[in-house]
Protein backbone atom coordinates (compact mmCIF):
# COMPACT_ATOMS: atom_id res chain seq x y z
CA UNK A 1 0.00 0.00 0.00
CA UNK A 2 1.25 3.52 -0.79
CA UNK A 3 1.83 5.47 2.40
CA UNK A 4 0.33 8.59 1.20
CA UNK A 5 -3.13 6.37 0.82
CA UNK A 6 -3.06 4.05 4.17
CA UNK A 7 -5.12 6.34 6.16
CA UNK A 8 -8.25 5.72 3.26
CA UNK A 9 -7.64 1.92 3.49
CA UNK A 10 -7.80 -0.98 5.41
CA UNK A 11 -9.73 -1.43 9.10
CA UNK A 12 -10.08 2.19 10.16
CA UNK A 13 -10.04 1.16 14.16
CA UNK A 14 -6.54 -0.86 13.31
CA UNK A 15 -5.39 2.06 10.74
CA UNK A 16 -6.07 4.63 13.60
CA UNK A 17 -4.73 2.96 16.31
CA UNK A 18 -1.69 2.45 14.16
CA UNK A 19 -1.07 5.89 13.47
CA UNK A 20 -2.34 7.34 17.22
CA UNK A 21 0.12 5.17 18.46
CA UNK A 22 3.46 7.04 17.80
CA UNK A 23 1.74 10.46 18.20
CA UNK A 24 0.54 9.53 21.95
CA UNK A 25 4.15 8.83 22.59
CA UNK A 26 5.14 12.14 21.06
CA UNK A 27 2.98 14.27 23.06
CA UNK A 28 3.98 12.07 25.76
CA UNK A 29 7.40 12.60 25.74
CA UNK A 30 7.08 16.02 24.90
CA UNK A 31 5.33 16.30 27.88
CA UNK A 32 7.99 14.70 29.86
CA UNK A 33 9.98 17.99 28.64
CA UNK A 34 8.44 19.86 31.67
CA UNK A 35 7.58 16.95 33.83
CA UNK A 36 11.60 16.30 33.80
CA UNK A 37 12.38 19.98 34.72
CA UNK A 38 10.14 19.79 37.48
CA UNK A 39 11.36 16.70 38.87
CA UNK A 40 14.72 17.69 38.79
CA UNK A 41 13.60 20.94 40.23
CA UNK A 42 12.43 19.48 43.07
CA UNK A 43 14.36 16.89 43.99
CA UNK A 44 18.02 18.73 43.52
CA UNK A 45 17.51 21.85 44.14
CA UNK A 46 14.34 23.20 46.13
CA UNK A 47 10.58 23.19 46.63
CA UNK A 48 10.49 27.37 45.54
CA UNK A 49 12.31 25.69 42.02
CA UNK A 50 9.45 23.44 41.92
CA UNK A 51 6.88 26.18 42.15
CA UNK A 52 9.01 28.72 39.77
CA UNK A 53 8.78 25.78 36.88
CA UNK A 54 4.99 25.21 38.17
CA UNK A 55 4.08 28.98 38.18
CA UNK A 56 5.01 29.49 34.84
CA UNK A 57 3.88 26.43 32.89
CA UNK A 58 0.30 28.17 31.90
CA UNK A 59 2.70 30.41 29.91
CA UNK A 60 4.12 27.61 28.25
CA UNK A 61 1.31 25.88 27.76
CA UNK A 62 0.08 28.86 25.92
CA UNK A 63 3.09 29.02 23.31
CA UNK A 64 2.60 25.23 22.71
CA UNK A 65 -1.31 26.09 21.77
CA UNK A 66 -0.23 28.38 19.28
CA UNK A 67 2.29 25.75 17.55
CA UNK A 68 0.40 22.94 18.03
CA UNK A 69 -3.18 25.46 16.67
CA UNK A 70 -1.06 26.26 13.30
CA UNK A 71 -0.36 22.85 12.93
CA UNK A 72 -3.94 21.57 13.05
CA UNK A 73 -4.33 23.70 10.08
CA UNK A 74 -1.35 22.84 8.14
CA UNK A 75 -2.29 18.88 8.67
CA UNK A 76 -5.52 19.03 7.76
CA UNK A 77 -5.21 20.76 4.29
CA UNK A 78 -2.11 18.81 3.52
CA UNK A 79 -3.66 15.78 4.34
CA UNK A 80 -7.15 16.81 2.10
CA UNK A 81 -4.87 17.67 -0.71
CA UNK A 82 -3.39 14.05 -0.50
CA UNK A 83 -6.69 12.42 0.03
CA UNK A 84 -7.36 14.35 -3.37
CA UNK A 85 -3.98 13.09 -4.61
CA UNK A 86 -3.39 16.97 -5.31
CA UNK A 87 0.64 16.20 -4.72
CA UNK A 88 1.53 19.64 -6.09
CA UNK A 89 -0.52 21.44 -3.59
CA UNK A 90 0.76 19.15 -0.40
CA UNK A 91 4.26 20.28 -0.80
CA UNK A 92 3.78 23.66 -1.35
CA UNK A 93 1.18 23.40 2.08
CA UNK A 94 4.51 21.76 3.33
CA UNK A 95 6.86 24.58 2.25
CA UNK A 96 4.24 27.71 3.22
CA UNK A 97 3.15 25.97 6.98
CA UNK A 98 7.16 26.19 7.49
CA UNK A 99 7.74 29.34 6.41
CA UNK A 100 4.79 31.30 8.14
CA UNK A 101 4.94 29.60 11.45
CA UNK A 102 9.06 30.50 11.77
CA UNK A 103 7.79 34.18 10.86
CA UNK A 104 5.59 34.26 13.80
CA UNK A 105 7.81 32.69 16.18
CA UNK A 106 9.90 35.20 15.80
CA UNK A 107 7.30 38.13 16.01
CA UNK A 108 5.76 36.02 19.27
CA UNK A 109 9.33 35.78 20.92
CA UNK A 110 9.73 39.30 20.75
CA UNK A 111 6.61 40.02 22.25
CA UNK A 112 7.18 37.60 25.13
CA UNK A 113 10.47 38.68 25.87
CA UNK A 114 8.96 42.77 25.92
CA UNK A 115 6.20 41.75 28.29
CA UNK A 116 8.49 38.64 30.53
CA UNK A 117 7.94 40.85 33.70
CA UNK A 118 4.19 41.86 32.95
CA UNK A 119 3.21 38.33 32.11
CA UNK A 120 5.01 37.20 35.65
CA UNK A 121 3.34 40.17 37.66
CA UNK A 122 0.10 38.75 35.89
CA UNK A 123 0.71 35.36 37.44
CA UNK A 124 1.14 36.34 40.78
CA UNK A 125 4.27 34.90 41.15
CA UNK A 126 5.37 34.84 44.82
CA UNK A 127 8.87 36.82 45.65
CA UNK A 128 10.42 33.35 47.09
CA UNK A 129 10.86 31.94 43.61
CA UNK A 130 10.45 34.97 41.17
CA UNK A 131 13.83 35.55 40.14
CA UNK A 132 13.70 31.47 39.34
CA UNK A 133 10.59 31.60 37.31
CA UNK A 134 12.12 34.94 35.55
CA UNK A 135 15.27 32.95 34.27
CA UNK A 136 12.95 29.78 33.42
CA UNK A 137 10.59 31.71 31.50
CA UNK A 138 13.23 33.58 29.82
CA UNK A 139 15.16 30.76 28.47
CA UNK A 140 12.07 28.97 27.42
CA UNK A 141 10.49 32.12 25.25
CA UNK A 142 13.88 32.36 23.71
CA UNK A 143 13.05 28.74 22.00
CA UNK A 144 9.56 29.48 20.92
CA UNK A 145 11.30 28.99 17.17
CA UNK A 146 12.12 25.46 17.83
CA UNK A 147 9.11 24.56 20.10
CA UNK A 148 6.95 25.90 16.99
CA UNK A 149 8.40 24.39 13.98
CA UNK A 150 9.16 20.93 15.71
CA UNK A 151 5.08 20.80 16.17
CA UNK A 152 4.42 21.97 12.80
CA UNK A 153 6.42 19.49 11.17
CA UNK A 154 5.47 16.78 14.03
CA UNK A 155 1.95 17.70 12.69
CA UNK A 156 3.36 17.73 8.72
CA UNK A 157 4.77 14.44 9.42
CA UNK A 158 1.02 12.82 10.55
CA UNK A 159 -0.49 14.44 7.01
CA UNK A 160 1.85 12.40 5.18
CA UNK A 161 0.68 9.38 7.40
CA UNK A 162 3.89 8.97 9.23
CA UNK A 163 4.04 10.05 13.00
CA UNK A 164 7.06 7.74 13.73
CA UNK A 165 9.72 10.04 12.33
CA UNK A 166 9.90 12.77 14.48
CA UNK A 167 8.99 10.26 17.32
CA UNK A 168 12.70 8.63 16.99
CA UNK A 169 14.17 12.50 17.50
CA UNK A 170 12.45 13.11 20.29
CA UNK A 171 12.84 10.00 22.49
CA UNK A 172 16.72 11.44 21.48
CA UNK A 173 16.00 14.94 22.54
CA UNK A 174 14.02 14.13 25.66
CA UNK A 175 16.57 11.85 27.02
CA UNK A 176 18.80 14.61 25.93
CA UNK A 177 17.25 16.84 28.20
CA UNK A 178 17.06 15.07 31.19
CA UNK A 179 21.17 13.79 30.74
CA UNK A 180 21.98 17.99 30.67
CA UNK A 181 19.28 18.91 33.05
CA UNK A 182 21.45 16.48 35.73
CA UNK A 183 24.65 17.79 34.49
CA UNK A 184 23.78 21.82 34.47
CA UNK A 185 21.89 21.11 38.04
CA UNK A 186 24.90 19.13 39.27
CA UNK A 187 27.80 22.03 37.74
CA UNK A 188 25.81 24.50 40.01
CA UNK A 189 23.84 26.46 37.76
CA UNK A 190 20.29 25.72 39.40
CA UNK A 191 17.51 26.69 37.54
CA UNK A 192 19.38 28.29 34.95
CA UNK A 193 20.79 24.86 34.12
CA UNK A 194 17.56 23.55 33.54
CA UNK A 195 16.38 26.35 31.65
CA UNK A 196 19.68 25.44 29.44
CA UNK A 197 19.26 22.04 29.23
CA UNK A 198 14.95 22.07 27.72
CA UNK A 199 16.71 25.17 25.21
CA UNK A 200 19.48 22.93 23.64
CA UNK A 201 17.22 19.58 23.84
CA UNK A 202 14.33 21.24 21.88
CA UNK A 203 16.37 23.08 18.86
CA UNK A 204 18.08 19.69 18.45
CA UNK A 205 14.82 17.89 18.39
CA UNK A 206 13.42 21.02 15.98
CA UNK A 207 16.30 21.33 13.49
CA UNK A 208 17.17 17.67 12.75
CA UNK A 209 13.20 16.53 12.55
CA UNK A 210 12.85 19.48 9.70
CA UNK A 211 15.59 18.62 7.90
CA UNK A 212 14.05 14.67 7.84
CA UNK A 213 10.95 16.44 6.72
CA UNK A 214 11.95 18.46 3.62
CA UNK A 215 13.96 15.24 2.35
CA UNK A 216 11.26 12.92 3.12
CA UNK A 217 8.20 14.90 1.99
CA UNK A 218 10.20 15.17 -1.36
CA UNK A 219 10.42 12.02 -1.87
CA UNK A 220 7.12 10.45 -1.02
CA UNK A 221 5.33 13.24 -3.11
CA UNK A 222 7.48 13.34 -5.92
CA UNK A 223 6.10 16.88 -6.79
CA UNK A 224 7.92 20.58 -6.77
CA UNK A 225 5.53 23.27 -5.44
CA UNK A 226 5.70 26.69 -4.46
CA UNK A 227 7.92 27.77 -1.76
CA UNK A 228 5.13 29.81 -0.29
CA UNK A 229 1.84 29.92 -1.80
CA UNK A 230 -0.87 32.74 -0.46
CA UNK A 231 -3.82 31.02 -1.76
CA UNK A 232 -2.94 28.12 0.17
CA UNK A 233 -2.01 29.90 3.43
CA UNK A 234 -6.02 31.89 2.60
CA UNK A 235 -6.86 27.77 2.99
CA UNK A 236 -4.52 26.81 6.34
CA UNK A 237 -5.52 29.82 8.29
CA UNK A 238 -9.47 29.58 8.56
CA UNK A 239 -8.49 26.37 10.28
CA UNK A 240 -5.11 27.31 11.96
CA UNK A 241 -6.37 30.46 13.96
CA UNK A 242 -9.69 29.47 15.35
CA UNK A 243 -7.56 26.15 16.70
CA UNK A 244 -5.19 28.79 17.96
CA UNK A 245 -7.54 30.81 19.27
CA UNK A 246 -9.22 27.79 20.84
CA UNK A 247 -6.06 26.14 22.19
CA UNK A 248 -4.51 29.83 23.65
CA UNK A 249 -7.85 30.64 25.18
CA UNK A 250 -8.19 27.93 27.30
CA UNK A 251 -4.55 27.89 28.31
CA UNK A 252 -4.83 31.56 28.76
CA UNK A 253 -7.85 30.70 31.28
CA UNK A 254 -4.95 28.17 32.54
CA UNK A 255 -2.99 31.33 33.51
CA UNK A 256 -6.13 33.19 35.37
CA UNK A 257 -6.35 29.54 37.41
CA UNK A 258 -2.58 29.44 38.05
CA UNK A 259 -2.90 32.90 39.22
CA UNK A 260 -5.58 32.76 41.70
CA UNK A 261 -3.78 29.31 42.36
CA UNK A 262 -0.60 30.89 43.29
CA UNK A 263 -2.45 33.73 45.94
CA UNK A 264 -2.49 30.59 48.15
CA UNK A 265 1.63 30.36 48.48
CA UNK A 266 4.44 28.26 47.67
CA UNK A 267 3.04 24.90 48.84
CA UNK A 268 0.00 25.31 47.25
CA UNK A 269 1.88 26.49 44.12
CA UNK A 270 4.22 23.35 43.78
CA UNK A 271 1.42 20.58 44.76
CA UNK A 272 -0.85 22.28 42.08
CA UNK A 273 1.78 22.30 39.81
CA UNK A 274 2.98 19.24 40.61
CA UNK A 275 -0.51 17.25 40.17
CA UNK A 276 -1.27 19.21 36.77
CA UNK A 277 1.41 18.23 34.94
CA UNK A 278 0.31 14.14 35.99
CA UNK A 279 -3.30 15.10 35.21
CA UNK A 280 -2.10 16.75 31.93
CA UNK A 281 -0.35 13.88 30.56
CA UNK A 282 -3.94 12.35 29.90
CA UNK A 283 -5.85 15.20 28.75
CA UNK A 284 -2.93 16.29 26.07
CA UNK A 285 -3.54 12.49 24.96
CA UNK A 286 -6.69 12.97 24.23
CA UNK A 287 -5.78 16.17 22.19
CA UNK A 288 -4.09 13.69 20.41
CA UNK A 289 -6.66 11.63 19.56
CA UNK A 290 -8.68 14.04 18.55
CA UNK A 291 -6.07 16.04 16.05
CA UNK A 292 -5.33 12.27 14.79
CA UNK A 293 -9.09 11.78 14.24
CA UNK A 294 -8.98 15.45 12.38
CA UNK A 295 -6.23 13.88 10.26
CA UNK A 296 -8.67 10.60 9.15
CA UNK A 297 -11.81 12.73 9.01
CA UNK A 298 -10.05 14.97 6.36
CA UNK A 299 -8.33 12.71 4.41
CA UNK A 300 -10.96 10.42 3.85
CA UNK A 301 -13.40 13.59 2.99
CA UNK A 302 -10.69 14.65 0.25
CA UNK A 303 -10.74 10.91 -0.76
CA UNK A 304 -14.40 10.96 -0.81
CA UNK A 305 -14.65 8.12 1.71
CA UNK A 306 -16.72 9.53 3.82
CA UNK A 307 -18.63 6.46 5.46
CA UNK A 308 -14.93 5.68 6.64
CA UNK A 309 -15.40 8.43 9.08
CA UNK A 310 -18.36 7.28 11.42
CA UNK A 311 -16.15 4.17 11.70
CA UNK A 312 -13.12 6.15 12.49
CA UNK A 313 -15.47 8.48 15.24
CA UNK A 314 -16.21 5.03 16.66
CA UNK A 315 -12.72 4.02 16.82
CA UNK A 316 -11.86 6.40 18.39
CA UNK A 317 -14.09 6.43 21.03
CA UNK A 318 -13.40 2.92 21.60
CA UNK A 319 -9.51 3.53 22.47
CA UNK A 320 -10.35 6.73 24.80
CA UNK A 321 -12.55 4.88 26.41
CA UNK A 322 -9.83 2.12 27.58
CA UNK A 323 -7.32 5.05 27.77
CA UNK A 324 -9.57 6.10 30.16
CA UNK A 325 -10.61 3.37 31.99
CA UNK A 326 -6.86 2.87 32.74
CA UNK A 327 -6.03 6.55 33.49
CA UNK A 328 -8.47 6.47 35.90
CA UNK A 329 -7.52 3.63 37.95
CA UNK A 330 -4.32 4.78 38.27
CA UNK A 331 -5.17 8.21 39.37
CA UNK A 332 -7.27 7.30 42.25
CA UNK A 333 -4.95 4.46 43.13
CA UNK A 334 -1.81 5.72 43.73
CA UNK A 335 -2.06 9.83 43.58
CA UNK A 336 0.96 9.57 46.37
CA UNK A 337 3.43 7.40 44.49
CA UNK A 338 2.94 9.78 41.13
CA UNK A 339 3.23 12.76 42.75
CA UNK A 340 6.55 11.93 44.53
CA UNK A 341 8.55 11.95 41.19
CA UNK A 342 8.47 16.07 41.99
CA UNK A 343 9.78 15.54 45.73
CA UNK A 344 12.15 15.04 47.89
CA UNK A 345 12.95 14.48 51.96
CA UNK A 346 12.40 18.22 52.67
CA UNK A 347 8.76 18.62 50.69
CA UNK A 348 5.93 19.56 52.60
CA UNK A 349 3.22 17.36 53.45
CA UNK A 350 1.12 20.33 52.48
CA UNK A 351 2.62 19.87 48.74
CA UNK A 352 1.59 16.54 48.57
CA UNK A 353 -2.07 16.93 49.73
CA UNK A 354 -2.56 19.71 47.88
CA UNK A 355 -2.00 17.42 44.36
CA UNK A 356 -3.64 15.12 45.98
CA UNK A 357 -6.92 17.05 46.46
CA UNK A 358 -6.51 18.22 42.50
CA UNK A 359 -6.01 14.33 41.18
CA UNK A 360 -8.81 13.34 43.28
CA UNK A 361 -11.42 16.26 41.97
CA UNK A 362 -10.35 15.76 38.17
CA UNK A 363 -9.86 11.96 37.41
CA UNK A 364 -13.14 10.55 38.25
CA UNK A 365 -14.41 13.13 35.65
CA UNK A 366 -12.05 11.96 32.56
CA UNK A 367 -15.23 9.66 31.26
CA UNK A 368 -16.77 13.36 29.92
CA UNK A 369 -13.54 14.55 27.85
CA UNK A 370 -13.68 10.40 26.65
CA UNK A 371 -17.19 11.52 25.29
CA UNK A 372 -16.06 14.70 23.82
CA UNK A 373 -12.55 14.09 22.41
CA UNK A 374 -13.65 12.02 19.08
CA UNK A 375 -16.47 14.46 18.52
CA UNK A 376 -13.90 17.41 18.25
CA UNK A 377 -11.71 15.23 15.82
CA UNK A 378 -14.56 15.00 13.09
CA UNK A 379 -15.73 19.05 14.05
CA UNK A 380 -12.10 19.90 13.02
CA UNK A 381 -11.41 17.45 10.33
CA UNK A 382 -14.18 18.42 8.25
CA UNK A 383 -14.02 22.82 9.05
CA UNK A 384 -17.15 22.62 11.28
CA UNK A 385 -14.99 25.35 13.26
CA UNK A 386 -18.20 26.65 14.57
CA UNK A 387 -19.52 24.20 16.52
CA UNK A 388 -16.05 23.06 17.94
CA UNK A 389 -15.03 26.61 19.33
CA UNK A 390 -18.89 26.98 20.18
CA UNK A 391 -18.30 23.99 22.86
CA UNK A 392 -14.63 25.10 23.43
CA UNK A 393 -14.96 28.22 24.98
CA UNK A 394 -18.39 26.90 26.96
CA UNK A 395 -16.15 24.82 28.20
CA UNK A 396 -13.41 27.67 28.94
CA UNK A 397 -16.14 30.34 30.60
CA UNK A 398 -17.51 27.99 32.95
CA UNK A 399 -14.11 26.74 34.25
CA UNK A 400 -12.37 30.38 35.02
CA UNK A 401 -15.73 31.59 35.89
CA UNK A 402 -16.45 28.94 38.91
CA UNK A 403 -12.80 28.84 39.45
CA UNK A 404 -12.94 32.62 40.82
CA UNK A 405 -16.17 32.42 42.30
CA UNK A 406 -16.02 29.04 44.62
CA UNK A 407 -12.44 30.02 45.46
CA UNK A 408 -13.32 33.38 46.86
CA UNK A 409 -17.16 32.63 48.38
CA UNK A 410 -16.52 29.16 49.90
CA UNK A 411 -14.94 28.61 53.60
CA UNK A 412 -11.09 28.51 53.32
CA UNK A 413 -11.06 24.99 53.92
CA UNK A 414 -13.10 24.21 51.05
CA UNK A 415 -11.49 26.81 48.47
CA UNK A 416 -9.39 24.67 46.56
CA UNK A 417 -11.90 22.26 45.92
CA UNK A 418 -14.10 24.75 44.44
CA UNK A 419 -11.25 25.67 42.09
CA UNK A 420 -10.59 22.25 41.24
CA UNK A 421 -14.49 21.24 40.80
CA UNK A 422 -14.85 23.93 38.30
CA UNK A 423 -12.48 21.80 35.83
CA UNK A 424 -15.30 19.15 35.65
CA UNK A 425 -17.73 20.59 35.53
CA UNK A 426 -16.60 23.06 32.07
CA UNK A 427 -15.55 19.45 30.74
CA UNK A 428 -19.24 18.74 31.27
CA UNK A 429 -20.28 21.25 29.56
CA UNK A 430 -18.08 20.86 26.56
CA UNK A 431 -19.23 17.30 26.55
CA UNK A 432 -22.61 18.32 26.13
CA UNK A 433 -22.29 20.65 23.41
CA UNK A 434 -19.78 18.73 21.30
CA UNK A 435 -21.74 16.16 21.32
CA UNK A 436 -24.49 17.47 19.75
CA UNK A 437 -22.81 18.83 16.92
CA UNK A 438 -21.87 16.13 15.66
CA UNK A 439 -25.65 14.18 15.89
CA UNK A 440 -26.80 17.33 14.24
CA UNK A 441 -24.40 16.70 11.69
CA UNK A 442 -23.54 20.01 10.20
CA UNK A 443 -20.08 18.60 9.72
CA UNK A 444 -21.89 16.30 6.92
CA UNK A 445 -23.20 18.97 5.10
CA UNK A 446 -19.87 20.61 4.87
CA UNK A 447 -17.91 17.52 3.12
CA UNK A 448 -20.89 16.54 1.36
CA UNK A 449 -21.52 13.49 3.26
CA UNK A 450 -25.13 11.82 2.48
CA UNK A 451 -25.64 8.70 5.20
CA UNK A 452 -27.68 7.08 2.18
CA UNK A 453 -25.87 7.88 -1.12
CA UNK A 454 -22.28 7.34 0.11
CA UNK A 455 -21.63 4.45 1.90
CA UNK A 456 -18.51 2.31 1.39
CA UNK A 457 -18.24 -1.60 1.37
CA UNK A 458 -15.01 -2.32 2.74
CA UNK A 459 -12.82 -5.09 0.94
Amino acid sequence: MNRKDKLTTGSPFKTLLLFSLPMILSVTLQQFYNICDSMIAGKMISDNSLSAVSATYPITVVYLAIGVGFGVGANIITARFIGQKNYKNAISAIYTSLITIAVAALVISGLGLALLKPLLLMLNVNDAYYDEAFIYLLFYTCGIIFLFIYNVVTSLFQSLGNSRIPLYFLIFSTALNVLLDILLVNAGMGIKGIALATFISQAIASVISLIILLIYSKKVLNEKGKIFDKRILKTILPIAIPSIIQGSIISIGGVFIQSLINSFGPSVTAGYGAAYKIVYVIVNIYTVMSNAISTFTSTNAGASQYDRIKKGFYSGLLICGALTIIATLIFMIMPEPLLSIFGNDNTSKEVVEVGKKFIYCVAPFYIFLCLKIPCDGVLKGSKDMRSFMIATFADLIIRVVLSYILGNVLPDEYKLYGIFLSWPLGWIVGMAISLSAYRIGRWKRLIGYNDKKNLVVEE
